[in-house]
């Protein structure tokens, strides 16, 4: 799985497959929408200092998060065809 690594807010890393779209909240630019290759809707979060805080989710996301270097990781990826 090609993967790509984005920077958010509070020292928090994203990596997901390369086809997904972040984008950050005009509002609270601690919120951020990933959108799938699709364009789709995949999870909205949010980052604090010590923290984060899943607000949606698709029901087939999965991810991985670590905390000791405040990485989340969406295991989700598109079917091979």
């Amino acid at each position: 799985m090609k993967t790509k690594k984005t920077a958010l807010s509070n020292g928090w890393t994203l990596v997901a497959h390369e086809t997904f779209s972040v984008y950050v909240s005009i509002d609270n630019p601690n919120k951020f929408c990933l959108h799938d290759w699709d364009d789709d809707q995949t999870l909205t979060l949010t980052t604090e200092e010590d923290s984060f805080e899943v607000l949606k989710n698709r029901y087939d996301s999965a991810f991985k998060v670590n905390l000791s270097n405040r990485t989340f990781t969406l295991l989700l990826q598109p079917d091979e065809d």
